[in-house]
């Protein structure tokens, strides 16, 4: 399922580069298309008449009289909720495909649960608003689930037999749930990014016009209409079917309203402990030496998770701050390694020492070889890891001139592990670094720090003096290894018209 998956987003990133890929930003596009429903919703309540004599009649005016703007504003509401449902199952997807709902994203992943019940609920009274055939039917069976709950006195679907049962009360409560549904959605989306260092939140420009264009181009072509207006002395003939908001009311054909409770209540309990039921061991967590901390913050600014936060010193030393590390929220992906210049953070299962002793060691294994142009090559573990073509002991098959470090994330790549391999006494020709593409960082952002890195704009930063033209840094999907390879060929026959010195 995750190569099918990262496959489907290859084929995007040939059309939109990945800079534009709309599943990058799903969890944003959701949000963007919130925003479109708030906005388009609050200028359709200034209009709606909240009776329930008047409730279709203002619905049509906005409709048919001010198509102009009240329908296409109708419109936007229309398909942006539908738009919602669609990004939030791909989003939920997404993570459970590619395996990023576990361990320290269990909050995400349980807030998007309860998140997607809200936006159904919010839908559902959002049809009764409209008052005409369909949300008769969609309040006739709502009614009957809602009313199965030993809460209530008299049956809620008596208020549908006459129209003299029918109040305005009646819609004033359907109103508040509808515009509630939006405020909860906000706080449950603060909740569900609360662990989130730097969480994107908005699609970028280029995405959001073209989810904007794309949502006016339907709402001209179909606008949303309304069906007959509801007709309480006789029955509900055919009526358009909203698969987005209406697939759960079949199922009262075959189960009865509790029946279908108790298949909601277990499918969104087995939904939220899924986290739990498909848990793997966890490498352990990052380990801080204390002595070696100079309380630069940089560590806390790139970790993913915010697993790291600053407090006051403890320990006497001539600093203000020092780390704490919250292991819960640790990813043990090393991004907080290649932030610190001082040997004061380390994963314990890929100790800093080890990494460059590592490195060192390959690179005089190169050094030592008859191989023309030597390259060393750095590649994320979650990324376009060549696994088939690794013969166990860092050397690469049919690349003898190349030897591999894998690393959790690119991130952990400190600008002196980027160094080592031009030291004096190995003098490697070229340094390969192979990331994730960008938005698809597997820890969010690793891809991005290191560029930045390399490029001189983020701390700390590669030395100035390092040639830039001996090193390449790829952008690559984790199906894409093959273009690994194939790049890591022409990074090596571009080095060959150069001379180095040994």
């Amino acid at each position: 399922m995750t190569v099918l998956w990262l496959w489907v987003e290859k084929l995007v990133n040939g059309f939109t580069t990945s800079e534009y890929n709309p599943f990058y930003y799903l969890g944003a596009v959701s949000i963007f298309f919130l925003w479109v429903i708030l906005v388009s919703g609050i200028y359709l309540f200034l209009f709606y008449e909240i009776t329930a004599r008047g409730a279709y009649a203002s619905v049509e005016y906005l409709t048919v009289n001010q198509w102009y703007l009240g329908g296409v504003m109708r419109s936007l509401h229309r398909y942006a909720s539908d738009g919602l449902v669609i990004t939030m199952l791909l989003h939920a997807a997404r993570c459970f495909a590619l395996d990023r709902y576990k361990h320290w994203r269990w909050i995400a992943w349980v807030s998007g649960v309860v998140m997607a019940w809200i936006i159904w609920i919010g839908g559902i009274f959002g049809y009764w608003m409209v008052w005409d055939e369909k949300a008769k039917l969609v309040a006739s069976l709502s009614a009957r689930l809602i009313e199965s709950l030993p809460i209530f006195g008299l049956p809620l679907s008596l208020n549908f037999v006459r129209l003299d049962n029918l109040t305005d009360q009646l819609f004033y409560i359907v109103l508040f749930i509808h515009f509630s549904s939006i405020f909860f959605l906000f706080i449950l989306i603060l909740i569900h990014i609360m662990r989130v260092t730097k969480s994107v939140i908005n699609p970028p420009k280029t995405v959001a016009w073209g989810l904007v264009i794309m949502l006016l181009v339907v709402s001209f072509i179909k606008p949303a209409t309304s069906a007959p207006p509801a007709d309480l002395k006789g029955l509900t003939q055919t009526v358009p079917f909203d698969w987005f908001y209406m697939a759960i009311f079949p199922f009262l054909k075959a189960a009865s309203p509790r029946m279908l409770w108790a298949f909601i209540v277990a499918l969104t309990l087995i939904g939220g402990a899924v986290p739990w039921l498909t848990r793997t061991r966890r490498r352990p967590a990052a380990a801080l030496t204390l002595e070696n901390c100079t309380g630069c913050e940089l560590c806390m600014e790139d970790c993913p998770y915010q697993a790291i936060q600053m407090r006051k010193r403890t320990d006497g030393m001539p600093y203000h701050l020092e780390a704490v590390i919250m292991d819960k929220r640790c990813a043990s992906c090393g991004i907080c390694v290649g932030a610190c210049d001082y040997k004061a953070l380390n994963l314990p299962d890929i100790t800093e020492d080890d990494l460059k002793s590592s490195i060192r060691r390959l690179a005089g294994e190169l050094k030592d070889s008859t191989q023309d142009k030597r390259v060393m090559v750095f590649v994320c573990a979650k990324g376009a890891l060549p696994v088939n073509a690794l013969d166990g002991k860092g050397g690469l098959r049919g690349f003898e001139w190349a030897r591999v470090v894998a690393v959790p994330c690119i991130g952990m790549v400190q600008p002196s592990m980027l160094s080592i391999p031009f030291e004096k006494g190995l003098a490697i020709d070229g340094v390969y670094v192979a990331g994730c593409r960008h938005g698809d960082c597997d820890y969010r952002r690793g891809d991005e720090w290191f560029a930045g890195r390399l490029a001189g704009v983020r701390p700390p930063v590669v030395k100035k003096s390092l040639e830039r033209d001996r090193v390449r840094f790829a952008a690559l999907s984790a199906v894409e290894q093959d273009k690994l390879l194939s790049d890591l060929k022409d990074f090596h026959a571009s080095l060959k018209g150069r001379s180095t010195e040994k």
